[in-house]
C-alpha cells in the first residue's frame, strides 16, 4: 500500500475474519510446478487458441506517448477468487494468511517420475541454519528451479488481455488477479517516465543476476516475471492499494509469476518503488516495517527517495496476528522465530551475483530414438534432459512436417516430458530447445514416423486439400485452458497455411485386417 503514514488504514475488508486458524501448519507452496506433462493434441482446430493479443499487447513500446491522456477504467471493484484475501498489496490463499507456512511440495521420493536433482541446502544458503525446519531449501529441485539463478523481469507497458485462472503463468497472460477477458491498460505516464522507472527497478536488483527488460517480451520458454505497469486496482480482481501481487511464493518457486504496479503520473523514484515491492512479493518477500526500504509497508511518499531492498532484519508486518510472510525462510536467515525479514539475503540465496554467463544450456531428447515408428492414434511420449550451469532456465518443443510447423507446446510444470497426439500417418521432425537468461539456446531433434493402418499410404507434404486440423499448444499448467498466441501455421487473420493432409487408401483386405496385430507387435518389437 503507498502513499499513507498509517499501515492499516485501508485494509480491506477482506482481512476482518477471526484470527490465526492455522497457525503452526504447513501447505504446498500454490505457486510450484506441479509436474504434470505437457500435452500438445494436434488433432484439435486452430480455432480453440486464444487470439493473438494474448500473448502479444498490439500497442508498442514506442506508441506510448499515445496513451497520456487514455481516462482509467470504470469498473466496480471486482472480486478474489474463493479462498484467496487481501492484505495491503499482498494477496494470498486464506490458509497462509491465517499462519499456515507455504513449504517446498517437494522431498525426496515423493515422486520417483519427477526428475528431482540435488542442489545446495540449509547449510550452503542460510545464515542460520540451525533451527529451519525441513522443507526450507531442502536441496531437492526440479530441473529449472535450482539455486542460485538467473532471472528476468518483464515490465509490461503496452497492456494486453488477461486471463483468471489457477496457478501464474506471465508467458500465457494468466494471472491470479486477473479480471478474466479484461484488457489490461496502456501505462498513461508515457515513454520517458517508463524508461527512467525501469532503469530505477534494475538498479534495485543490481546485486542480484536479474534482468529487467522492457521493449520486447521474452520468448515463453524461457520463465520470467511480468509486471503489469498502470491501471487501476480496479482492472484486477482486488481491493484498494498502490500495487498488488500474488505473495509468499516462499523461494520463488513459481518462475512466472504475474504482479501490479498502479502508476501512471506520480514521481519516477515513487513507481520504481511500487514496482519492486511487487516484485519482491512474487520471490517470497512479505511487508516490514520501516522508512527506508521498497518492502515497507505504508511508508511516507510524500518525501519520497529511491528505495532499495533492506540489508538487515526487520520486523514483518501483519494484521492482527495474521500470516503471509515466509517464516522458515525468514528463520534462515535471521534466526529466531521467523518475524524478521533480511531482503537481500533471501534474494541471494535465489539469484547469483551478478556476472556474464558465458556457458549456454544444453538439451537432448532421452526418448523416443531417432527414427522411431509409431502406429496411428498412439500418444508419443517425448523426454528431455534439459541443463545450465545457472537455474532458471526453460525448455519446449516444436513439432514440423517438412518446413510446415504444426505446433509448439512448453513445459511449464517442468515434468521433463511432452505428450504428442492427434499425428496422422507420416514423418515428423520434433524439436527440442532451452534457452537461459542471456538468450544462450541448446537445441536437439529427432525425426519420428507414424504408420498408418496397412493399406493407407501418406499424402504429400504440400497438398491444399486440408489446410483446418494443424494443431496448437496446449498448456497444461493447470488444467484450465491457457493456449495463446497465433497458432503455428496460421497467418494473423486466422486462416491456415497449407500444411499437411492425408488421404485414405483402398479398403484392406480381411487377410491385411487378420495380420494386423502382427504388425504391429512387430513394430513394438521393433522400436523396443
Amino acid at each position: 500500500m503507498r502513499g499513507l503514514r498509517t499501515p492499516c488504514a485501508l485494509l480491506p475488508f477482506a482481512l476482518l475474519w477471526a484470527s490465526a486458524g492455522h497457525a503452526g501448519e504447513f501447505v504446498p507452496n500454490p505457486y510450484a510446478p506441479t509436474g504434470a506433462p505437457a500435452v500438445l493434441d494436434l488433432s484439435r482446430p486452430t480455432s480453440t487458441a486464444r487470439p493473438p493479443h494474448a500473448a502479444k499487447p498490439s500497442p508498442r513500446f514506442e506508441d506510448l506517448d499515445r496513451y497520456r491522456d487514455v481516462p482509467e477504467t470504470d469498473l466496480p471493484q471486482g472480486q478474489l477468487p474463493d479462498g484467496w484475501v487481501q492484505h495491503g498489496s499482498m494477496v494470498v490463499p486464506r490458509a497462509i494468511a491465517e499462519g499456515a507456512e507455504p513449504r517446498a511440495n517437494l522431498s525426496p521420493g515423493l515422486n520417483p517420475s519427477r526428475d528431482n536433482i540435488d542442489g545446495p541446502g540449509v547449510e550452503e544458503l542460510c545464515t542460520f541454519p540451525e533451527g529451519v525446519q525441513s522443507g526450507v531449501y531442502d536441496g531437492i529441485y526440479l530441473r529449472g528451479t535450482e539455486y542460485p539463478r538467473h532471472g528476468t523481469i518483464y515490465m509490461n507497458y503496452t497492456g494486453g488481455l488477461l486471463f483468471n485462472g489457477k496457478g501464474e503463468n506471465s508467458a500465457e497472460n494468466q494471472s491470479t488477479l486477473a479480471r478474466s477477458g479484461h484488457e489490461f491498460p496502456v501505462y498513461g505516464g508515457g515513454e520517458e517516465r517508463a524508461i527512467a522507472v525501469a532503469q530505477a527497478v534494475q538498479a534495485d536488483y543490481a546485486e542480484m543476476a536479474v534482468r529487467v527488460v522492457y521493449l520486447e517480451r521474452p520468448n515463453k520458454r524461457l520463465p520470467y516475471a511480468m509486471i503489469m505497469m498502470g491501471g487501476s486496482y480496479k482492472d484486477t480482481s482486488t481491493g484498494p492499494s498502490g500495487g498488488v501481487a500474488p505473495s509468499a511464493d516462499c523461494e520463488d518457486h513459481g518462475l512466472r509469476n504475474v504482479c501490479y504496479a498502479f502508476v501512471r503520473t506520480q514521481g519516477i523514484s515513487t513507481q520504481a518503488n511500487i514496482a519492486s515491492q511487487e516484485l519482491g512479493h512474487t520471490m517470497g518477500l512479505g511487508h516490514t516495517y520501516g522508512s527506508d526500504r521498497v518492502m515497507a509497508f505504508g511508508y511516507d511518499t510524500n518525501s519520497p527517495i529511491d528505495m532499495g531492498f533492506g540489508d538487515d532484519c526487520a520486523t514483518v508486518l501483519t494484521a492482527a496476528g495474521q500470516g503471509g510472510y515466509c517464516s522458515g525462510i525468514n528463520t534462515c536467515h535471521c534466526g529466531g522465530d521467523g518475524k524478521a525479514q533480511h531482503d537481500l539475503r533471501t534474494l541471494k540465496a535465489i539469484y547469483a551475483p551478478p556476472a556474464p554467463d558465458m556457458i549456454p544450456p544444453t538439451i537432448s531428447i532421452t526418448s523416443p530414438e531417432d527414427g522411431a515408428s509409431f502406429p496411428e492414434g498412439e500418444p508419443i511420449i517425448v523426454k528431455v534432459d534439459p541443463w545450465d550451469n545457472f537455474g532458471g532456465y526453460g525448455w519446449d518443443i516444436t513439432i514440423a512436417q517438412g518446413d510446415t510447423i504444426l505446433g509448439e507446446s512448453v513445459d511449464y510444470e517442468l515434468s521433463q516430458q511432452f505428450v504428442i497426439i492427434g499425428l496422422k500417418p507420416g514423418t515428423y521432425t520434433f524439436t527440442t530447445r532451452v534457452q537461459d537468461h542471456e538468450d544462450q539456446i541448446g537445441e536437439d531433434a529427432i525425426t519420428v514416423t507414424v504408420e498408418g493402418a496397412p493399406g493407407e499410404t501418406d499424402a504429400p507434404t504440400t497438398s491444399e486439400s486440408d489446410t483446418g486440423d494443424t494443431g496448437s499448444a496446449s498448456d497444461a499448467s493447470s488444467g484450465a485452458d491457457t493456449e495463446s498466441g497465433e497458432a503455428a501455421g496460421q497467418d494473423s487473420d486466422g486462416s491456415a497455411e497449407d500444411g499437411c493432409s492425408c488421404r485414405d487408401g483402398e479398403r484392406p483386405s480381411s487377410l491385411a485386417l487378420l495380420l494386423a496385430p502382427l504388425l504391429l507387435f512387430m513394430r513394438r518389437r521393433r522400436r523396443a
